[in-house]
């Protein structure tokens, strides 16, 4: 390619970002509408990013001992909301009953029976989370305890010992029921969970992680790729108005040809394309908390094949219409329908396998396959490279038809 050649379309592609960056319309559907939808149903499928849901609960504590009151700080260290009471006209989601005599029931050695009740309509997961959350604090406060019996076995007092397999007495007929020795057991189990633990379990992912991505970690990606696709084919009204209103023509005469134009045309596109990604990835970075993976790189080369393919996309539907109207119906019929069947708008591992194969029998579908792979799995280059290459053969074929069909004169 000679150096005057490159100048045109840079010059051509230059124009159109500029035409295109002036408009208040773009500016709104591009980078402000996305947000909204990226806001809106992040929230409504459990905000955050993924990852295990962050439960609600309710106490009530019945009890007055030092048992229960230890347990409930032990469940504030858990990924858990504790409300302590309601207002007025509120309703719980789930509310843990901590029964009347639970400490000395505890002592006593007696069976107490905790209740977690939670509404018909609660998030399961997050509910899974709660009443792994509760064991895990009945644990923790039940190991303190036990290390407190073993003090006292130790001792040798003969109103609680160890016989073979059973225990005989406890702590609540060791103390007689005073309550200056329960205050002092109190004060000893205190001690004890303030204390850094020997052992700890860190629980995670062998490899990479494999959870279905929810929250804005979901809805982020798909608004990406749903309105990049839409900005794009909304630009093919632009092709269709230059072709009817001579521009086309106008450009043609210059020394630049057919396809000099298509490939400024091009260029522009993927200009405009790359700027709302940035911006977009940027946003759901730091407005959203959502993570962006570990490998740039990857994720750098599938937004770059991604905006080729929907640049190329928005040229084939300027070469097809002769009216901008018809550009306009087409392009929201066709962007919804492969947002909604590649995956833009639900997770892709939650929907049957004959719409799995759709989704990847669309562009749609392996770009926002693709960013999770990076954004929500760890993955790195090497696991997208086909994802990269799927999207550079769509992109080449558009690109091919657009260039044969693409009337420069009407």
């Amino acid at each position: 390619m000679s150096s005057g050649s490159g100048r045109r379309i840079f010059n051509i592609a230059a124009g159109d970002v500029r035409i295109t960056l002036k408009e208040r319309s773009i500016m709104i559907w591009a980078f402000l509408m996305p947000l909204a939808f990226m806001f809106f149903f992040g929230v409504s499928f459990g905000g955050g990013s993924g990852g295990v849901p962050k439960a609600t609960i309710t106490i009530e504590n019945r009890d007055s001992g030092f048992l229960s009151r230890d347990l409930i700080e032990a469940l504030r260290c858990e990924n858990l909301y504790l409300v302590d009471s309601l207002g007025e006209g509120e309703n719980p989601v789930r509310t843990l009953i901590i029964p009347e005599g639970f400490t000395r029931d505890i002592l006593s050695r007696e069976k107490a029976e905790l209740v977690l009740s939670k509404e018909k309509n609660s998030n399961f997961d997050a509910g899974q989370a709660a009443s792994m959350a509760v064991f895990r604090g009945l644990a923790k406060v039940c190991s303190g305890l036990l290390e407190i019996e073993i003090e006292e076995v130790q001792r040798g007092d003969k109103r609680f010992i160890i016989q073979s397999d059973s225990v005989s007495g406890s702590l609540w007929s060791l103390s007689g029921g005073r309550p200056q020795r329960v205050i002092e057991y109190g004060t000893r189990i205190d001690t004890i969970l303030a204390r850094e633990p020997l052992i700890t379990l860190k629980d995670e992912f062998a490899g990479k992680g494999k959870e279905i991505p929810g929250g804005f970690q979901s809805s982020v990606p798909g608004s990406l790729v749903m309105f990049v696709l839409m900005g794009m084919v909304f630009s093919g009204t632009a092709i269709v108005a230059e072709r009817t209103s001579g521009v086309l023509k106008r450009i043609a005469v210059s020394p630049a040809g057919k396809m000099e134009i298509v490939t400024g045309k091009l260029l522009g596109r993927m200009v405009i394309a790359g700027v709302q990604i940035v911006f977009l990835l940027i946003a759901g970075r730091f407005l959203f908390g959502i993570t962006l993976g570990n490998s740039y790189i990857g994720l750098i080369f599938l937004m770059v094949a991604f905006a080729f393919c929907t640049g190329s996309f928005a040229l084939l539907f300027g070469s097809l219409f002769s009216d901008p109207d018809q550009v306009t119906g087409f392009a929201v019929l066709t962007s919804l329908a492969m947002s909604s069947l590649g995956g833009c708008w639900w997770p892709l591992e939650v929907v049957s396998k004959p719409f799995r194969i759709i989704a990847f029998c669309l562009p749609t579908g392996w770009a926002i396959n693709g960013l999770h792979k990076i954004i929500s799995f760890g993955y790195g280059l090497s696991s997208i490279i086909q994802h990269i290459s799927v999207l550079i053969i769509f992109g080449s074929i558009f690109l091919v038809i657009a260039s044969k069909k693409l009337k420069i004169t009407m």
